[in-house]
């Protein structure tokens, strides 16, 4: 059985390269090559498709919520990101949504090859040296976001999250139902459990782990 490929690109000229460039190897298909979100959620929900090749960058609906889009219509569905450029958050982002390989475009064609098949072999493609510094960055991260996390009390995080956007004691306070006295005392417990001292580092802290109450 063929591997059935779905490709999207705002751009023709390149839909029509990657057409040419994907049917060309044996044993796969391209099934629709798409310009809009739109055209590629109404072609997956219409035919049968095995990987998603995606554009980051799309007016409308961009590649991330597209790709978290088809993954929730066809959770099986592997996808690739071809891009010319990727944020450490954007990357973080395609990661956290099941995107199993991102290919740059400046790369040769035969890296989105090699992507593919490693991709339908049930492996991972990061192989650009930017890409997996980022991933690097993004696992320690994660790593200490995790840490983080299991030092806190829920209660703790939640009033850490508030404190971290900005809100003061009394609004913490009001919001959760609680006294003042006791949303300081929680703080006072999270900068012992942080080893911080002040507001300032706890924001730095929520916004580099990206730690909520979810």
């Amino acid at each position: 059985m063929s591997v059935r490929i779905l490709v999207v690109d705002d751009h023709r000229i390149v839909l029509d390269g990657l057409r040419r460039l994907l049917g060309a190897e044996s044993g796969w298909e391209v099934v629709a090559t798409c310009r809009t979100a739109a055209d590629a959620i109404e072609a997956l929900a219409s035919k049968p498709v095995d990987l998603a090749v995606v554009d980051l960058r799309m007016p409308e609906m961009g590649g991330s919520d597209l790709i978290r889009r088809l993954r929730s219509d066809q959770p099986r569905l592997a996808c690739v990101i071809l891009t010319a450029d990727i944020s450490d958050e954007e990357l973080a982002e395609a990661i956290e949504n099941g995107v199993s390989g991102i290919v740059l475009k400046e790369q040769a064609p035969s890296a989105l090859i090699e992507c593919i098949r490693a991709v339908l072999e049930g492996r991972t493609y990061f192989t650009d040296r930017s890409l997996n510094a980022a991933i690097d960055r993004i696992r320690e991260s994660d790593t200490e976001r995790r840490s983080v996390m299991q030092k806190l009390t829920p209660r703790e995080l939640e009033i850490s999250c508030l404190a971290a956007a900005g809100l003061r004691s009394r609004e913490i306070a009001a919001r959760l139902g609680i006294a003042p006295g006791t949303v300081k005392l929680h703080l006072h417990s999270v900068y012992s459990k942080l080893n911080i001292a002040t507001r300032v580092e706890l924001a730095n802290i929520s916004q580099r782990l990206r730690f909520d109450t979810r």
